[in-house]
């Protein structure tokens, strides 16, 4: 129950701008004095917000239980999603769009952390995938809910977000509420692996890639003549039905492809863009495409959470999350931007150049991975074994350092209980001396074990 809780979680955050966009022109009639850009950032204001709130709530897990935290984060998410249909003009509106944006930027890296802290191996790969999996079908149940509430007036299309009110509940009798671990700030284990932001920077690409068919896929169409916006919608539906495949089968792919996993997550984007950008005179193909595009990028985004919630420990965990969550909403945003400016700046504008230089980019790059498979590029998995080993080095001199320093403390503690006219505790005196001793013996293995990594760096 405790997975279905925390899943339960992801089901919502995506809904957070989907819900309201059927209902964007009905909001434009009935505040006629809103501006354009108003109009227009109704969708959108809440990604603004969700990027520093979720450093926020990186933060808060230090010092609040994360159950709390999603508590609170919920009721946020009811006051600013239901909110808007009270709104009696326009910055009410966006007032209520910025708060709901808080509650995902609080909501979004916990509902992550959570799997990484209750499940390990193949099970947090297998739950990574069924998060990815939920956040696709709320995107489906967005689409379906909204176009149909907002039919009945605008109002009623605020009411979707009652659904967190469910939620709610849910994460209130299911989730544990664990006190956070005591936050030290120095220790090893609270300090950001670098290599979270390699990942963070593959982040960014792939919501580029990704969100090219969102953004611009009503455009594509019109340069096809294709104006019907059924068609259009059920497309964009499409894609997040593949997310929702990619996500429940990717613990089983990443078991039978093992090594092979990434290039064909690249293969299968690549696989999409091709159908889209050369094969798109059957709508059928079209839709394949957009199938196979959702598919890959589905089963990605899960793999670069558990990539970085596997090579960060204690709260450095929730940062490397927050960071990610960054990613995705900066691709989102540079998405469009470096599309239109490709396609300007290299062709004639057009969607359809740059959906034709996406599909030969990723073929290129997946070409390149898989080659790198095949020829094992010994040069770069050096370069990657070396740096791999300089980290640990330094981890174990920083893990040496701590127990150096929890050493002298100890060592303190022990003479001001032997001074002279004091009265002895000897059990206690016994206990802290066998510490000591095991610490010393701890730095002594930690000293070897540097040695030895040195020795096999150099060589």
């Amino acid at each position: 129950m405790l997975k279905y809780a925390i899943l339960s979680v992801s089901l919502i955050t995506v809904m957070a701008g989907a819900m309201i966009a059927p209902a964007v022109a009905s909001i434009a009639a009935a505040f006629p004095e809103a501006t354009p850009l108003q109009i227009n950032v109704l969708t959108s204001l809440h990604a603004g917000m969700v990027v520093p709130f979720a450093f926020v709530s990186g933060y808060l897990v230090r010092y609040y239980s994360k159950k709390r935290i999603l508590l609170v984060s919920l009721v946020l998410y009811l006051i600013g999603g239901v909110g808007g249909a009270l709104s009696p003009d326009i910055w009410f509106m966006l007032a209520t769009r910025a708060v709901l944006g808080i509650s995902v930027g609080l909501m979004i890296p916990i509902s992550i952390t959570l799997i990484s802290d209750n499940y390990v191996g193949e099970e947090r790969t297998a739950t990574l995938g069924l998060q990815s999996a939920a956040t696709n079908l709320g995107g489906i149940i967005a689409i379906v809910v909204s176009g149909f509430l907002a039919t009945q007036g605008w109002q009623y299309s605020f009411m979707s977000y009652g659904m967190g009110a469910i939620i709610f509940f849910i994460v209130l009798f299911l989730i544990p509420n664990k006190k956070p671990a005591p936050y030290v700030k120095e220790s090893v284990n609270n300090r950001l692996d670098p290599r979270v932001w390699l990942l963070a920077f593959y982040m960014v690409l792939t919501f580029v890639v990704f969100f090219g068919i969102p953004s611009n896929m009503a455009l594509f169409l019109k340069e096809l003549d294709v104006t019907n916006t059924i068609t259009n919608g059920i497309i964009i539906a499409t894609c997040s039905v593949g997310g929702f495949l990619g996500g429940l089968s990717l613990a089983f792919f990443r078991r039978k492809f093992k090594s092979f996993f990434v290039p064909f997550q690249v293969s299968f984007m690549a696989i999409g863009f091709v159908l889209i950008a050369f094969v798109h005179e059957s709508l059928f193909s079209l839709g394949l495409g957009v199938l196979i595009l959702g598919f890959g990028y589905g089963s990605t985004v899960p793999v670069i959470f558990d990539s970085a919630t596997r090579i960060t420990t204690g709260t450095a965990t929730s940062t490397a999350t927050a960071l990610l969550v960054s990613a995705i909403y900066t691709g989102q945003f540079l998405s469009p931007v470096l599309l239109g400016f490709v396609s300007r700046t290299f062709g004639d504008g057009t969607v359809y150049f740059s959906y034709t230089m996406m599909a030969v980019a990723l073929v290129f790059v997946a070409a390149m991975l898989l080659s790198e498979r095949f020829l094992h590029f010994t040069g770069i998995k050096g370069w990657l074994t070396r740096s791999n080993t300089k980290r640990l080095i330094t981890e174990i001199s920083d893990q040496q350092t701590d127990l150096k320093d929890s050493i002298d403390s100890l060592a303190k503690r022990l003479d001001s209980l032997q001074q002279p006219g004091l009265p002895q505790d000897d059990d206690q005196v016994a206990k802290l001396s066998r510490v000591v001793e095991e610490l010393n013996a701890r730095i002594e293995s930690l000293t070897d074990q540097r040695g030895h990594q040195s020795g096999h760096s150099g060589t």
